[in-house]
């Protein structure tokens, strides 16, 4: 038996051992001509031995067991149950020839000589047809090792893989080592009308148009999930042969290759060729099937787990908002209510209280509405960045005179950056990232808390911080915090429950810009928001 060592010997080896094996009326007569020749300079060792042994004097059926064992050899080193029946009858000449009285003449004196021939003949055919099949038995057993091992490593790569189109490429990339021939591979989502071409001690398939002449038989194996070409009953007439690449009805590719001189089935008694290698290529591709039909398995799955993610968001975001909508709304519509109906008999201080609220509401409701706007345009790609050089002090400035009204009750301190920081960014999106984490700072911090907005410069980008003294977030809830509909497990400071919505815009937005936002503690306590903006440099000329 042998061990394979690698993928790429196993096809060496199963090629040659099929070889082996292919029936002497399949082999050339040059092959023959070889194996006569072997077996003849057995026969002249066996003569040159049994002259040696007669000298030393040794009986006759000493010697005939020499020619039965040189027999036996001749079995091993050639297969063909021809040859063996005339190695064996050329035996039993030369042995009448050299051995029997009168020498060197085929007559025998003796009249037992004879039978003895006989018996040797028919001793001889026995042991070389055993010897024979034993090698053959033996040979078919490396063969079937090689083939399963094949098989098995073939497999072993093909589960291994979870993409599409890497399934392919592997199966295209074993069926060329294989056959040592190109092969093609029409992918239906490609379309038929492609082909990926796989040729010896290439890396990469070749993306190449199919020919006039293979589409008709392509376009007929991916209806009728039939195989089709040269050798079939279905455009015989064709170069190649074409074989689906199915599971359950449903045909993922046709595979075609070329069949001339393949090798005969060993497991064959009629010898047919062209057996061995199809047998090969049909299982290769039943592995291939098997992995495509899991990915898609997967693939429709977790297509299946995102329509159901994607539905309970749905849901639930319509819940937040239907439960955050309802608060305000009927603030303001009780608020107008009691203005409208009596407004005339409230102090000024109660009407000016209600306007207020009425305002704080809406203003709410406005920035609602817009961080829902802004994160659906943003997730599904259609929002598009508008960038352009920004000072980075302006920005701050810019979103500090849009903050929310309570933030007269916190002392909120914007530093100055110690140089100028030129950023390339689409600054009406960075001005809503930096009023979402001011305001949540306020949303989540007791009045008197000390919010403040730094920037410096990090020589490949700048860094934009907004720190506060709150009391902090729970190092539990770290992870969720830019996720969307997640608002926190404490109470916020103006009793109206949070969306969840301005972190996880303010994530999309700078993440749109390649850069990345970070949760830090401020020590000894409160939170440390920092996010990076890509800086430009400019070149003054004098």
């Amino acid at each position: 038996m042998f061990e394979l060592k690698n993928t790429d010997s196993n096809f060496s080896d199963l090629r040659r051992i099929a070889a082996s094996l292919i029936p002497r009326n399949a082999r050339s007569s040059r092959n023959l001509a070889l194996d006569f020749l072997i077996c003849n300079a057995v026969l002249v060792v066996c003569t040159l031995i049994g002259i040696l042994f007669r000298w030393f004097g040794f009986s006759d059926a000493t010697i005939i067991s020499v020619y039965i064992l040189g027999v036996l050899l001749s079995a091993v080193l050639v297969t063909g149950y021809l040859i063996n029946f005339i190695v064996s009858f050329e035996a039993m000449i030369v042995f009448n020839f050299f051995f029997t009285e009168p020498l060197f003449t085929l007559h025998a004196y003796d009249a037992e000589y004879p039978v003895t021939f006989v018996v040797m003949l028919i001793v001889s055919l026995i042991a070389g047809s055993i010897a024979a099949r034993l090698k053959a038995s033996a040979v078919q057993s490396d063969l079937m090792y090689a083939r399963t091992k094949l098989l098995s490593d073939t497999a072993s790569q093909l589960h291994k893989l979870s993409d599409y189109n890497e399934i392919l490429s592997t199966t295209g990339g074993q069926l060329t080592k294989l056959t040592n021939k190109p092969v093609h591979l029409y992918d239906r989502n490609r379309g038929p009308e492609t082909c990926l071409l796989f040729s010896p001690g290439e890396t990469a398939p070749k993306e190449i148009p199919t020919d006039n002449k293979s589409l008709a038989a392509v376009k007929w194996v991916f209806l009728k999930n039939e195989r089709a070409g040269n050798g079939t009953t279905m455009f015989p007439s064709r170069p190649l042969r074409f074989l689906p690449v199915s599971s359950n009805d449903h045909v993922y590719a046709v595979a075609g290759y070329d069949p001339v001189e393949e090798q005969a089935d060993p497991m064959d008694p009629t010898g047919q060729p062209g057996q061995f290698d199809h047998s090969l290529i049909v299982s290769i591709l039943g592995e291939c099937s098997m992995s495509l039909e899991k990915e898609r398995i997967q693939r429709e799955k977790e297509e299946t787990e995102l329509r159901r993610r994607n539905e309970r968001l749905r849901a639930d975001l319509l819940r937040s908002i239907s439960h955050d909508l309802r608060t305000p709304l009927t603030s303001i519509s009780g608020n107008a209510s009691n203005l409208l109906s009596s407004g005339d008999n409230f102090e000024e201080e109660t009407r000016h209280r209600l306007y207020a609220d009425i305002y704080d509401d809406s203003v709410w409701l406005i920035s609602l509405v817009e961080n829902l706007l802004a994160v659906s345009r943003i997730e599904d790609g259609t929002m598009k960045l508008h960038r352009k050089l920004e000072l980075l002090d302006d920005i701050i400035s810019e979103a500090l005179l849009h903050i929310d009204r309570r933030a007269s009750q916190y002392t909120i301190i914007a530093e100055p950056s110690e140089e100028t920081i030129l950023i390339e960014v689409d600054g009406r999106l960075i001005v809503q990232v930096l009023i979402n984490l001011i305001n949540n700072a306020i949303q989540y911090t007791p009045p008197g808390s000390t919010i403040r907005i730094s920037s410096v410069n990090m020589g490949d980008c700048a860094k934009v911080i907004v720190a506060d003294d709150g009391p902090g977030i729970p190092d539990s809830e770290k992870d969720s915090v830019f996720t969307m509909f997640y608002s926190g497990s404490k109470k916020v400071t103006d009793s109206k429950r949070s969306l969840g919505l301005g972190l996880a815009l303010c994530r999309s937005i700078i993440r749109a810009h390649g850069c990345e936002i970070m949760l830090d503690e401020n020590i000894p306590h409160g939170c440390v928001f920092s996010f990076t903006l890509p800086m430009k440099e400019v070149t003054l000329h004098e």
